[in-house]
C-alpha cells in the first residue's frame, strides 16, 4: 500500500484541526478601536452581541430568528451588577466604563412563547478597555464531542509536524491560531437596570407573524418586580376578529419576564395587540412604572 505523501497528511490535519476549537467554542470575542472618540466625554467602550444558531450560520452571518435571553454583567469588588439584557439576536451597549464583564446566555423562547433552557449554558468573561468596541459572537450549537477529540488530535499533530519542519529549515514557524480571536465556552434590547419598571423587549416582536394558534407573550422587564408586583389587569390583549382575549398573567422572577398566556386560540388571519400598562406593575422599590408598552402581531392563516 502506498504511503500518503507529506503534503496530503498536512492538508488533512489542517482541515480537521479547527474542530478542536469549533467543538468547545460558543463565544468569540473580537476587539477593535472605536472610531473618532469624543474627547469631551469620559473614556468609555461599547459591546455588541451577535447570536447565531450554528457555526455555519455564524460564517454566513445568519442571526437567530427566535428570541434568546442574554445578559451582560459588570464585575466590581467581587460582585456582579446587571448592565444590559435582551431577547434579540443582535443588540449593543454603548458608553460602558472600562472593566471586567461577563455575558450569560441560558434560554430561548419557542414559537409558542414557552421558555426553553439551552443545552450546556454557561458564561464568558471579557475585559473592556476605554475607546474599544468588543463584539461577542455567540454560537448556540456545538460540534459533537467525537469531532472535538479528533480535531484536538489533528491540531496537536499539525503543531508537532510544523515545529519539526521548522527545526529542519523546511518551513517557517507560523501561527496556527488567529492571534486576535479569544474563544471560550458559552452558548444571546439592551437595558440597564432601572429603579422603576420598564420594558426592555417583547416577544412576539411588533409586526411579526406567528404560526402558533396560541402564543404566550413575554415582556422582558428592566427591573425586578416586587412580590405580587403586578395587577391582574396589567396586560390587555385584543384580537381584530376575536375581541378582548382572556388570559393569565405570571411573572418569572429569574428572567424578569412578565408573561401573558391566552386561554383560547387566536383566530387565523387576525391581528393581535397586547398592551402592558406600566403603571400597574411595581418594582422591588415599591415604585410603579410610567406609560404603556404595546406589541402587535399577525396570526397566520
Amino acid at each position: 500500500m502506498r504511503k500518503p505523501s507529506r503534503p496530503l497528511v498536512l492538508a488533512v490535519l489542517a482541515a480537521l484541526s479547527p474542530l478542536a476549537f469549533d467543538g468547545c467554542v460558543s463565544v468569540g470575542v473580537e476587539k477593535k478601536p472605536l472610531p473618532s472618540p469624543d474627547e469631551s466625554k469620559p473614556a468609555t467602550g461599547s459591546v455588541e452581541v451577535l447570536i447565531f444558531e450554528t457555526m455555519e450560520d455564524r460564517d454566513a452571518f445568519r442571526l437567530v430568528n427566535f428570541p434568546v435571553l442574554s445578559e451582560i454583567f459588570l464585575a466590581q469588588g467581587g460582585r456582579e451588577s446587571l448592565v444590559g439584557r435582551s431577547m434579540s439576536g443582535m443588540w449593543a451597549l454603548p458608553d460602558l466604563p472600562p472593566g471586567r464583564y461577563r455575558i450569560s446566555v441560558t434560554k430561548r423562547i419557542t414559537p409558542e412563547g414557552d421558555i426553553e433552557p439551552l443545552k450546556d449554558p454557561s458564561g464568558k468573561s471579557f475585559d473592556l478597555a476605554a475607546g474599544q468596541k468588543t463584539t461577542l459572537r455567540v454560537v448556540l450549537k456545538k460540534v459533537p464531542t467525537g469531532w472535538i477529540v479528533l480535531g484536538a488530535i489533528a491540531a496537536a499533530a499539525l503543531i508537532y509536524l510544523a515545529v519539526d519542519a521548522a527545526s529542519k529549515g523546511k518551513l517557517p514557524p507560523l501561527p496556527l491560531i488567529p492571534p486576535d480571536v479569544v474563544v471560550g465556552v458559552v452558548l444571546m434590547a439592551a437595558s440597564a437596570a432601572q429603579p422603576i419598571p420598564s420594558a426592555a423587549d417583547v416577544f412576539p416582536a411588533p409586526g411579526s407573524v406567528v404560526a402558533a394558534r396560541k402564543v404566550t407573550v413575554n415582556f422582558l422587564l428592566g427591573a425586578p418586580l416586587a412580590p405580587n408586583g403586578f395587577d391582574d389587569d396589567a396586560i390587555l390583549a385584543l384580537g381584530s376578529l376575536s375581541g378582548e382575549l382572556a388570559g393569565t398573567l405570571s411573572y418569572q422572577a429569574e428572567d424578569q419576564l412578565l408573561r401573558f398566556t391566552p386561554l383560547t386560540n387566536f383566530t387565523p388571519g387576525e391581528t393581535v395587540t397586547v398592551t402592558l400598562d406600566l403603571e400597574k406593575i411595581r418594582a422591588a422599590s415599591g415604585r410603579s412604572g410610567e406609560g404603556k408598552v404595546s406589541t402587535w402581531f399577525r396570526v397566520a392563516r
